[in-house]
């Protein structure tokens, strides 16, 4: 799944670190392997998608990017 990060209040290839899934940069999209989404998913025990939906700073893209269903 692709995960990007656009805040901005926080300059351009600033790092955040999400716990259990790893670190998303300002400005740029990081593709996860299915491995690191389910690794996330079962640590925080909330879906990637359920997890970020009310997170303007966060788009998803790719299998599992629209939460609830999985779709």
């Amino acid at each position: 799944m692709k995960v990007s990060l656009k805040d901005d209040t926080l300059e351009a290839g600033t790092e955040l670190y999400v716990v259990g899934l790893g670190t998303l940069v300002n400005g740029k999209t990081v593709e996860f392997s299915k491995e690191e989404v389910e690794a996330f998913e079962s640590q925080s025990g909330n879906k990637l998608a359920d997890a970020f939906n009310n997170d303007p700073r966060i788009e998803l893209a790719g299998a599992g990017s629209k939460g609830g269903d999985g779709s």
